[in-house]
């Protein structure tokens, strides 16, 4: 039994391959940008810098990493949250309720004594 190659299917099959390697490559590139910060911005400013190079100008001003103009409350700009006015909400310590557990009443069913 001969297996006749099929052009459409080679196609088809490098096409999926691209599609799925792409698909990778921006989920790792999103990962590292969470885990990694600083070193996805500097990789990413050292190729916008080589495509100003070349004459790439459009690409490397999409590419160039964005700076944050102003911190959220975990980048540390504040004793407290809200501090820097960049916060949705004010959260003060004071309106911090502590929960209180209640001793489970005694049941008031009859079982076996």
């Amino acid at each position: 039994m001969s297996v006749v190659n099929d052009g459409h299917a080679i196609i088809g099959n490098v096409l999926q391959g691209l599609i799925m390697a792409g698909l990778l490559g921006w989920s790792v590139f999103f990962m590292l940008r969470r885990i990694m910060p600083k070193l996805v911005s500097n990789q990413q400013r050292q190729l916008a810098n080589a495509f100003n190079a070349q004459g790439w100008t459009k690409l490397a001003q999409w590419l160039e990493p964005t700076i944050a103009s102003s911190g959220g409350c975990g980048s540390g700009c504040g004793s407290g949250c809200n501090t820097c006015g960049t916060c949705a909400s004010n959260t003060n310590k004071e309106d911090v309720q502590t929960v209180q557990w209640k001793n489970p009443a005694p049941s008031k069913s009859s079982g076996c004594h």
